[in-house]
Formats: C-alpha cells, structure tokens, sequence
C-alpha cells in the first residue's frame, strides 16, 4: 500500500493520493490511507457509502440496486471495463471533503479496487491543476491499480485464513488452559500444606519462647519476623486462590461458547438436511422458524416477508405469537423497527430497549427488553425480516444469538430466492 501510493505520486509531482477501504458489513469506508510527508498515514473514519454522491454509489458500490439486474458480476465487470474512473462535479467537493487527499483541487478522480465482484477500496487522486486526468493518464494507472487490487485480495485471503487455522487450534488452547489450572491447584495445595507446617512451627516456637522467656526482647524480635513472614505467606495464599477463581471463570466462559458452538452447528447440518433431501417448499419456513426456536430457546420467533407490492410486511411464519393476531399484523417498510431493518438492509440487535418503536396489538407478552431483527436479502434482493424476541428465562440476547439469526436469515433468503428464481424460469418456459 505503501509502495502504491508512492509511486502514484512520484509519477506526478502534482498529484496527490488517498486510499480508502470499504467495510461491507457496515455499508462504508472506514479508513483512509495517504503519504505525506515521506510518512505513510491513516484516519479511522465511518464514512457512510450512502453519503456520497448517488452516481458514484451506483457506480462502484451498488449498481444492481439502481439498474435492478440480477447478475450483480456481470454488470460490475462491465461498469469497471467500461469507464473504470469517476471524475466528480463541482457541487460534489462538499460530500467527496473526508476522501480528497488536499483541500484546494482543480481535478479529482476516483478508482475502484475490487476483486472480480467485491470491493475492497476506492482510490482518489486529486491535483491543483486543471484537466490533470485525461484518458492517457488514467491508462497509465489502471494497470497499477489492477496489481494492488491483486495483492491486496491475497493479504486479506491470508488473514482470513489465519483466523480459520486459529480457531481449528482452539481445542488445543483449550486443552492447555485445563492443564494449566490443574497445575495451579497443585501448587495451591502445596501452600495450603506448607501454610499449615508453618503454623504448627509457630504455634510451637511461642509456646517454647513463652516458658524460656516471656520479657526476652531477642525472641519477641523473632516471633513478630515469623509473623510477617506468616502473614505474607497468607497473602500469597489468597491471591493465588484470587487467581484461581478467575482461571475457572474463564473456562466456564469458553465452555459456554463451545456449547453455544457446537448447537448452531447442529442446527445448520439439520437444516441443510432438510434441503439437500425433497420436502415441501412451502413448509420449510414454519419449520424453520419452529426448530430455532426449540434449538435456541426462544419463545417468540417470525418471519415477515413483502407482499407482492413490495411496500408491507406481513408474517409468513410465526412461533409462540396468538394465532387471531397474526393475520392483523401489517408494518410498511421504512416504519417500525421490522420496516427499519428492511429499508436499510441491516441488522438491528438491542440488549435493552427503551421504546420499541413498531405498532402491537396490545395483546404482546415480553419477559424482557432484548431482541433481534434481521433483514432476508438474497441476490440483493430484500425478501423480508426475521424477528426474534423472548428468550427463554427471561435473559437477554448476546452475541452468539445474532450469528445464529443472521445464518438462520442466509439460508431463509436463499431459500425464498431460490423459489422466485424457480417460478420465474417456469414464467419464461
């Protein structure tokens, strides 16, 4: 990256670069590279993709949501190959001010870094002279920018292949962490005996120092070292006991997040199951809904999906709701929290709530004040949400939970993709 924006700018002393990486899960550019001064630099920045200017969203980051293809591929392949820059407006400066390497500008550019359909960052070079950008120029920089695309995929490959290998170690780490508390409670036995010894030697030398002599000052001297001596030892005792607790506080920790582990990946094969073998189409969402809820312990579980004028949600598939109700339920998209979340596309996760937001019945029961609400959206393409609330006991929802939803919600949206894609080939034969 380094040696990237170097080069840019030796190239052209007049030009000036900036790097900016998009983070998918969030929908932005969330840091901002640039050399100045012989020094590499970064800004941590939220950058909303939403926030700039709409022609180059549709350009670089969501051009299928615009032009409505299904083939999102093949249509960034074509927008890169065609016209693989994007030169903003005057009255565009304003909005582009976070990602311009220098205040005063004549010419801007910006360049897209993706790997086959992926984006992974947008290049922006902006220089104080006019027309600073013709089409040799950026001829000359496609190339460049195509290698660093490369190396950077490859850098982010291995780093998410680093992360895979270290959680294939962690029953290893496991296994070392139970071994390493049991050598603490050896060793806290040991001090517990030798703590007791001691004791008894004490208990034994003021008997002796009482009978040979009580006023001795030599053994009065002696005894308050052998009590020092005892009451750091009893310090000692009770911070590695201190110690102790926390190591088994961790370990129940972990345990718990294998347990949690090891049933979503139950659930997951189950439902594969279920796919990979013929069943009714139209039951795989009760029966869906149904078993996270006995996997998971939840108590009140739906899925919304958009009716055909793609403005409401309605549910499709409930567990633990009043059957009378479930027919009146009815949210516009862009209203409630389950309208929020299919507006923006984004999971909405909240320990404690203050206001829900969403119209009820009056009739709803809820043991507390956490849930979960995540969006279907399959070929970018919002089908509906999944709405979970009221889980079991009373005790709110964590991070495990979310995963499990979102996967839950994955397999949903492709699920209901693939229907819509099987009546539309059957519509065209």
């Amino acid at each position: 990256m380094l040696e990237f924006l170097t080069y840019l700018q030796s190239v052209h002393q007049d030009w000036s670069a900036a790097l900016a990486f998009y983070e998918v899960s969030r929908d932005a550019l969330v840091s901002v590279y640039e050399y100045q001064n012989n020094h590499l630099t970064r800004r941590d920045v939220t950058f909303p993709v939403d926030q700039l200017p709409d022609r180059l969203v549709r350009k670089f980051f969501h051009p299928s949501a615009f032009f409505n293809q299904v083939d999102r591929r093949s249509l960034l392949s074509h927008l890169f190959h065609s016209s693989p820059s994007y030169e903003p407006d005057a009255h565009e400066a304003t909005q582009l001010r976070p990602l311009i390497p220098i205040p005063a500008w004549q010419s801007c550019v910006c360049m897209a870094l993706a790997d086959q359909e992926d984006m992974l960052a947008m290049l922006v070079l902006a220089s104080p002279k006019k027309n600073a950008f013709n089409s040799k120029a950026i001829g000359n920089v496609i190339p460049v920018k195509s290698v660093a695309a490369l190396a950077l995929a490859q850098q982010l490959h291995r780093a998410a292949r680093g992360r895979e290998l270290a959680e294939a170690d962690q029953p290893v780490a496991t296994a070392e962490f139970q071994d390493r508390i049991r050598r603490l409670n050896q060793q806290t036995e040991e001090l517990e005996e030798d703590n007791r010894v001691k004791a008894e030697k004490l208990v034994a030398l003021s008997q002796e120092i009482e009978l040979l002599d009580k006023n001795s000052s030599e053994y009065r001297q002696e005894l308050e070292r052998v009590k020092v001596a005892l009451f750091a030892l009893e310090e000692q005792t009770e911070a590695a006991t201190q110690h102790l607790t926390d190591a088994y506080t961790q370990l129940t920790q972990a345990q718990y997040r294998l347990k949690g582990l090891d049933q979503t990946m139950g659930f997951m094969k189950d439902v594969f199951q279920v796919l990979s073998q013929e069943h009714d189409s139209q039951e795989f969402s009760h029966t869906m809904v149904t078993w996270f809820c006995q996997h998971f312990g939840v108590e009140r579980c739906s899925l919304m999906l958009l009716d055909n004028s793609c403005e409401t949600l309605q549910i499709a598939a409930q567990c633990g709701i009043d059957p009378s109700i479930v027919n009146r339920v009815k949210v516009r998209v862009g209203q409630g929290v389950a309208g929020w979340v299919a507006h923006n596309r984004k999971p909405l996760f909240v320990r404690v709530r203050e206001d829900r937001g969403s119209p009820h019945t009056g009739q709803d029961v809820y043991n507390s004040d956490s849930f979960i609400c995540v969006p279907l959206i399959y070929n970018n393409r919002v089908f509906g949400v999944l709405n979970l609330s009221n889980k079991r006991d009373g005790e709110p929802f964590d991070e495990t939970d979310l995963d499990r939803a979102l996967m839950a919600g994955a397999v949903l949206a492709m699920t209901l993709g693939g229907q819509e894609t099987a009546r539309r080939t059957a519509a065209w034969a």
